[in-house]
């Protein structure tokens, strides 16, 4: 999909990384540059085997390692050179950093003016935060996710995955591809500024039609949904938990199956705002219900009878099942000592292409020699900036 786009790729720990991943696994040729001495912080992040961060794995297969000191002026005269042949620039520094290390977008498309260039960062590049340092958990404090996530009356969390991280870097990657097709109709490179904070809250939409329509300040709920009654976890005899949600035509359908007095196939009980209206009184009865017979067995009912339901797995449970091998989001690769190595697969499906690693995690600065070599640096040229601590 991406076959000769190149990629520079300043990103580091999660969003950047992440995204830059993307784009490798869709054929574009990334190259992830590192500080020489430690690279990316999360190479020495948990789990560690073998000297591999299972962390860093997960984000940085099918790229190319160059370790590049960006505070020496020979190291930004390589990023000059190597920029004239590139396509796409992604940076995940804090917003003006990217200036005075004379990298940014201004500096770049001196040399390249096609260059797309992707700037990722907490608060974005302009506001009255953009200055402010934020990780994922302080996006998900500051824009509203730990207050919608937890059970009723306790404390808000955050979620288990890094939703500011993900959302920053699936919208990097579309917003990427889409300057990629604009230049291709127009012959003009692009600026994108993406902050993990406008990313959560843009994927708020439906929770904030309350506080729209409403002028309220949605809860938290716990396994509940906001608009839909029943749709919760409900304990089953054998202590799993099983999720049921229902529409109107479903509702009738559960009445069926869990045996419901007659009056709960009757309005206001078979219309969504009516049975939100009683949720207390809804959950009670299918709770009383499940909880006599154990999670398996009423799977096997409630889906033989159209029921949208499932058991709530285990992330272990989830990477065993048949459905994760099937849908084919395990992806093998042989990687250095660890032999073959296994990670997650990214999600979509093209009838005429595929996402595929396309080379193993490299090593910190596995590849500098080969990509100076390419842009014309002797092995003399080569040793004297080692030496300098350039490289």
């Amino acid at each position: 999909m991406f076959n000769n786009i190149t990629v520079l790729d300043f990103t580091r720990v999660f969003s950047g990384p992440f995204c830059t991943q993307m784009l490798a696994e869709l054929g574009a040729d990334v190259i992830k540059v590192e500080e020489p001495t430690r690279g990316d912080e999360t190479r020495g992040w948990y789990p560690v085997e073998k000297g591999w961060s299972g962390y860093f794995m997960a984000l940085n297969r099918s790229k190319k390692s160059l370790t590049l000191n960006l505070k020496d002026e020979k190291a930004k005269e390589i990023i000059k050179e190597i920029v004239k042949t590139c396509d796409v620039v992604v940076e995940n520094f804090a917003p003006g950093v990217a200036e005075r290390l004379g990298i940014s977008y201004e500096d770049l498309k001196k040399i390249k003016p096609d260059i797309i260039y992707l700037s990722l960062s907490a608060y974005g590049q302009n506001g009255p935060n953009r200055k402010v340092k934020g990780y994922d958990p302080i996006i998900q404090a500051d824009a509203g996710v730990m207050s919608l996530t937890g059970e009723r009356g306790g404390e808000p969390v955050k979620t288990m995955f890094p939703i500011a991280d993900i959302s920053s870097s699936l919208y990097g990657a579309f917003a990427v591809a889409s300057a990629l097709y604009k230049r291709a109709m127009t012959q003009e490179g692009e600026y994108i500024d993406i902050a993990l904070y406008d990313s959560v809250v843009s994927l708020m939409g439906i929770l904030a039609a309350i506080p729209f329509f409403k002028n309220e300040v949605p809860e938290r709920l716990g396994s509940e949904h906001p608009h839909r009654v029943p749709s919760r976890n409900y304990q089953t005899s054998d202590g799993t938990y099983i999720h049921v949600i229902c529409n109107e035509s479903q509702w009738l359908i559960l009445c069926e199956v869990l045996q419901l007095d007659e009056k709960y196939k009757r309005e206001p009980y078979t219309i969504d705002l009516g049975r939100l209206e009683r949720r207390e009184e809804i959950d009670k009865l299918v709770q009383d219900a499940l909880l006599t017979k154990p999670g398996s067995e009423w799977m096997d009912i409630l889906q033989e009878a159209g029921v949208p339901c499932a058991l709530v797995n285990s992330l272990d449970q989830v990477l065993k099942s048949e459905q994760t091998k099937s849908r084919e989001l395990l992806i093998n690769w042989a990687q250095d000592n660890l032999g073959e190595a296994v990670g997650l697969n990214f999600p979509y499906k093209f009838a005429n292409a595929k996402s595929k690693v396309t080379r193993p995690v490299p090593k910190l600065g596995e590849h500098t020699e080969d990509i100076l070599e390419q842009f014309g640096y002797t092995s003399m040229q080569i040793n004297e900036l080692k030496k300098n601590g350039t490289i």
